[in-house]
């Protein structure tokens, strides 16, 4: 099944099984009930900090940021040494405008996995929203500079973008993680950090040409 309307696009096995998780949280987000497979997958495996980690990211994604935040926090009591947990803690903590335990999360998961460009990313996010300008713009240099060297998903540089309100640079960003099959944008229709952009074309188009 091809998932796109661009012709050009195929999705990886991954970003199918994330695109399904996106549409999940989509028809969810809003509600006050707890999606039942989060509960379950819990009660299979209740000392698994991965598992708890994911399951907060997925009420993040629903709208249920307090919720998320709790189940994060359990996350890293189970396993302090994962870099999901953090950055997903970080994540959460930035939705809810906490932006210095934002900054704290992300540090723990940078020092976990540096090479790592997620939490550098949601790290120089939250500087940004807290004014902190030069050191998100130092971060924002760094990861432009790498990406010339490496792979850096074009989905992450985008979200530091959105720290600054530069709307038009985080589209352009969005738009070459399409073509660069950045298997993050299947979380684009519910990460609450593209809010502000929903009512830009460029951003309409883009979800249209993923088939959301």
């Amino acid at each position: 099944m091809v998932a796109m309307q661009n012709p050009t696009w195929s999705w990886t096995p991954t970003a199918r099984t994330l695109s399904g998780c996106t549409r999940t949280c989509s028809r969810i987000s809003g509600r006050t009930q707890k999606p039942a497979g989060i509960s379950r997958a819990q009660e299979l495996d209740p000392l698994s900090g991965l598992v708890t980690a994911m399951g907060g990211q997925f009420l993040l994604h629903a709208g249920m940021t307090d919720e998320a935040i709790t189940r994060l926090r359990e996350a890293i009591e189970l396993d302090p040494k994962s870099r999901v947990a953090h950055s997903f803690a970080a994540s959460a903590y930035i939705q809810k405008g906490l932006f210095e335990e934002a900054i704290a999360e992300a540090g723990a998961a940078c020092a976990l996995t540096p090479a790592n460009t997620q939490p550098a990313a949601l790290k120089a996010y939250a500087n940004a929203r807290l004014g902190k300008w030069a050191d998100a713009r130092h971060a924002l240099e760094k990861l432009l500079e790498l990406s010339k060297n490496r792979y850096v998903p074009p989905f992450n540089i985008a979200l530091v973008y959105m720290g600054f309100d530069e709307h038009g640079e985080a589209l352009t960003w969005l738009e070459r993680g399409l073509e660069k099959r950045d298997p993050r944008m299947a979380f684009l229709k519910v990460e609450p950090k593209w809010k502000q952009l929903r009512a830009n074309p460029r951003y309409t188009r883009l979800l249209c040409r993923l088939n959301f």
